[in-house]
């Protein structure tokens, strides 16, 4: 009769080895054996300590929580962070597929943790999260990268903590103890003007079929598309204000004599791009009507797509909103507009409004955002008082 498999959390016969002295002259010694992972792999897994009987009690404790973790076991203290992370990011998913949650939201919460969270915490112990712990690795994204990717890492961090908590892991959710982040005030508007807008429209019109060959110098045949298709973009997001998840969902049906904008793409793990309803954040779409100038283009894209999407991928299918980003930000950066992102599209809008002297309730309108966002992102600072200088100017003037 063959030997029976080893279990699934379970160890060997636990050995140690006294180590060579460090260079203080302190001896170590190594408990070690092996043990049967999730996946059915041995793994070697060891503990040191200066002595055989402490060496021997560290690498029990640490089998306590690899056993709990193999087994399936709910998640407690000793669980490891990057196991919490893993239960928090199947626990959003399941959201996402009840429609309760974007799964773009997701899709950036997973990029998050991998990216800052993970390198730096997966390893600890749910009891070894400390505010210090937390308030690193957010510091850490601010410093290398910007305040909006910091805060999406507080963001999913704090979700990860949550869910340790509701599961009796943690006893109170660290990040909540970081201190507020913020801007420093209201950053400059990066907008279009109209020299730049017809400067910028021009010269991607020309770079488009300067890259419908690869670097081997072979045609790129529909592959190419995409190239000429960004002065279209740029055009239909300056007449509209929409963000280009949601320009790219739009069908030619939802184009009359008006712009239908009613659902965003977004691309779901296990599914690919999918065409979600609603705009982005799950918001109401919107009914646009666009100026004289688009009209053409409207017209010429709408008989193009038929019941498809009106910007397409060369297979007919949707364009994926992180390539065209991507293939944007190669030919702005070519053409001398290194700054330019789809966003700026849609701050130009919101500004050309705000110099018309449109009320904050007319921008907010066209791009689909609440007063205080309007406020905050697509408006120019300006003077709070101006309806008060009349009586002031009158300030040293008599009656009589």
């Amino acid at each position: 009769m063959g030997r029976p498999p080893t279990p699934i959390g379970a160890y060997g016969v636990i050995s140690t080895l006294k180590l060579p002295p460090t260079k203080s002259g302190q001896v170590r010694h190594l408990a070690r054996t092996y043990f049967k992972a999730q996946d059915g792999s041995l793994r070697l897994v060891g503990r040191q300590a200066t002595t055989k009987t402490q060496a021997i009690a560290r690498l029990k404790e640490a089998l306590v929580d690899f056993t709990a973790e193999a087994t399936g076991e709910d998640i407690h203290p000793g669980t490891r962070f990057n196991a919490v992370t893993d239960r928090y990011l199947e626990e959003i998913e399941l959201e996402a597929k009840l429609g309760t949650l974007s799964p773009g939201t997701v899709s950036l919460y997973r990029r998050a943790l991998k990216n800052w969270v993970r390198p730096a915490m997966g390893q600890l112990h749910c009891r070894e999260i400390r505010v210090s712990t937390c308030d690193r690795v957010v510091k850490n994204a601010l410093r290398k990268r910007s305040y909006e990717t910091a805060k999406l890492v507080k963001s999913a961090l704090s979700g990860v903590c949550d869910f340790a908590v509701r599961h009796d892991a943690m006893e109170a959710n660290p990040v909540r103890s970081l201190r507020r982040m913020t801007t420093g005030g209201k950053k400059e508007i990066l907008a279009l003007t109209t020299e730049q807008r017809v400067d910028l429209l021009a010269k991607l019109r020309v770079y488009g079929p300067m890259r419908q060959r690869d670097s081997r110098g072979r045609p790129l045949g529909v592959r190419g598309q995409i190239w000429l298709d960004l002065p279209d973009i740029m055009e239909a997001m300056l007449a509209t204000g929409v963000r280009i998840g949601e320009l790219l969902a739009i069908h030619g049906t939802d184009v009359t004599s008006t712009v239908a904008v009613t659902h965003h793409v977004v691309r779901v793990t296990g599914q690919g791009l999918v065409r979600r309803p609603l705009r982005k954040g799950g918001v109401d779409g919107l009914v646009l009507a666009v100026p004289e100038w688009s009209t053409p283009l409207w017209e010429r894209r709408r008989r193009a797509a038929g019941e498809g999407p009106l910007f397409a991928s060369f297979a007919g299918d949707l364009l994926d909103p992180s390539n065209v980003v991507n293939r944007l930000e190669e030919a702005v950066t070519a053409v001398g507009y290194n700054w330019v992102t789809s966003h700026v599209f849609r701050k130009t809008v919101g500004l050309v409004l705000d110099e018309a002297d449109r009320p904050a309730t007319a921008i907010a309108d066209q791009l689909g955002n609440t007063l205080a966002v309007t406020e905050r992102h697509y408006r120019k600072r300006r003077a709070s008082n101006q309806a008060n200088i009349p009586a002031l100017e009158g300030m040293f003037v008599s009656d009589g």
